[in-house]
């Protein structure tokens, strides 16, 4: 399972924000997370639910965000969202078409709690 892998590193990322901008704890961590990533929502929630009470980022609440498979055409040019896996230019039907989101598992944001009034959002 590769996804506690990646959550180690995440958890890593995120410990290392807490301390640069001095923190006292996370509050939430948000990710995206695209089909073409390799990467399995569930399996990344269940990985954060056992790595993550043993971190600093402990008490921390994980967002996932799915995101749609988009693509471009490189012919007409249309960015469209494929369907099914089916990477057909919707407009010219093409298959001469790039990816341009839903390949990634990424890190959008961070809350941090820095005192109790105050709050930053990275």
């Amino acid at each position: 399972m590769h996804e506690a892998s990646l959550v180690r590193t995440l958890l890593h990322k995120v410990s290392d924000l807490l301390t640069e901008h001095q923190g006292d704890c996370v509050e939430t961590i948000t990710v995206e997370l695209g089909p073409l990533s390799g990467v399995e929502p569930l399996l990344v929630q269940s990985a954060f639910e056992q790595l993550a009470p043993q971190s600093p980022v402990a008490g921390a609440q994980l967002v996932i965000n799915e995101v749609a498979l988009g693509a471009k055409c490189r012919q007409c040019h249309v960015d469209f969202e494929v369907q099914r896996f089916k990477f057909l230019c919707p407009t010219c039907g093409s298959n001469d078409v790039q990816v341009v989101r839903g390949d990634e598992f990424r890190l959008l944001s961070i809350t941090i709690k820095q005192s109790l009034t105050d709050q930053a959002r990275v």
